[in-house]
């Protein structure tokens, strides 16, 4: 568990480097703009562009490749599922084929090329959420939302699932630790019945930390307003500066999308 904490927590953030140092509101432009390019493209080029962007920009400040390929882990499973899906099941030229069992499996090359955009803009996608997620605290991340007009309640639960998720790892852990020391993984009918008993354990106990926060949060005068008090400085010179950039490399990327 303590693995999970650390690769997905905001630690990374809290390093001194160039992009960590940058406005938040600036990587949140080019986070939503490079989204949006991503989206609406119709090649391949720009969302293979951008994920290479990313991805050297997140190595140019030391992130280790390793939990970098962690967290990218789950996205590429599911865009390489896509692209045999697409594969399987669209077009009408034959590529590959093979008869596992007496079952024909072709992959067809209309599916394919279709199932490759989707792939790439998959990857294109989650490397922007990456260079977002390693370079911005989750309170920049909620002051920069703020100041963008994001309803209170969206970032107060945004806020609290985040502070949240570590102490259910860690209530997780717990309760796995008493288990293993009684034995309870010893053979596969105790493995499951202490995964079934953990699932019941962590649900019962979440909803009693959910009332007793929110009882806790009422004795202090909470009622309903916002918890967060981070703000944000005015945009600086700089900060103008690298936005016209940005906005010119977008548009860029916008004219890519064309060809």
């Amino acid at each position: 568990m303590e693995n999970i904490r650390y690769l997905f927590s905001d630690h990374f953030a809290h390093r001194e480097n160039w992009l960590t140092c940058t406005e938040t509101r600036v990587k949140m432009f080019y986070v939503f703009g490079g989204l949006i390019l991503n989206i609406c493209a119709s090649g391949m080029l720009a969302p293979l562009l951008l994920f290479f962007i990313n991805i050297g920009l997140l190595l140019s400040i030391k992130t280790p490749i390793k939990t970098l390929s962690l967290r990218m882990l789950l996205p590429l499973f599911f865009a390489i599922f896509i692209l045999m899906i697409k594969g399987l099941h669209e077009g009408q030229t034959p590529v590959f084929s093979v008869s596992p069992l007496g079952y024909d499996l072709i992959l067809r090359r209309e599916g394919l090329q279709a199932g490759c955009l989707i792939f790439f803009k998959v990857m294109g996608g989650i490397s922007l959420i990456l260079l977002l997620s390693f370079t911005t605290t989750i309170a920049d991340l909620c002051a920069g939302a703020r100041w963008l007009r994001i309803p209170e309640v969206l970032l107060e639960l945004l806020f609290l699932m985040y502070r949240y998720i570590f102490l259910f790892l860690e209530e997780v852990s717990r309760v796995r630790t008493a288990q293993r020391c009684r034995l309870g993984y010893s053979t596969w009918r105790k493995t499951i019945h202490s995964f079934g008993t953990l699932g019941g354990m962590l649900m019962v106990r979440t909803i009693s930390r959910a009332e007793s926060t929110h009882t806790a949060m009422r004795s202090r005068g909470y009622d309903g307003g916002s918890i967060l008090t981070a703000n944000v400085a005015p945009l600086k010179r700089n900060d103008y500066v690298i936005l016209g950039g940005l906005i010119a490399f977008l548009s860029a990327f916008g004219l890519i999308n064309l060809i």
